[in-house]
């Protein structure tokens, strides 16, 4: 076969290459926007956590605030219970040394 003649199978030969390299780069763009996609939903769902975990963590905090308010009421009536004990017990003492 002359040059001419190998030129056209050669061009064939080549066309298929670069089908094939086309159809190959093609299926690795579909893959890629489907990983794209799937990271792009996960992605918003990590987002959407993130907010529901903000939106817990400040009912948390509230929670932790009223609780902190109620223990140092509590602590506040302790002390007035703790109070009110010892002048009991003065005046308890104060009698039975009175009666001695």
């Amino acid at each position: 076969m002359t040059e001419d003649q190998n030129r056209i199978p050669r061009m064939e030969n080549q066309l298929i290459d670069m089908r094939l390299a086309v159809s190959a780069l093609l299926e690795t763009v579909t893959q890629h926007q489907r990983n794209f996609e799937t990271i792009q939903r996960n992605f918003e769902t990590i987002i959407t956590e993130m907010r529901e975990m903000q939106t817990d963590i400040r009912d948390i905090r509230t929670d932790m605030r009223e609780m902190r308010s109620d223990m140092l009421q509590m602590q506040s009536e302790v002390r007035g219970l703790q109070t009110e004990n010892r002048r009991i017990l003065d005046i308890l003492q104060n009698r039975n040394t009175d009666d001695e």
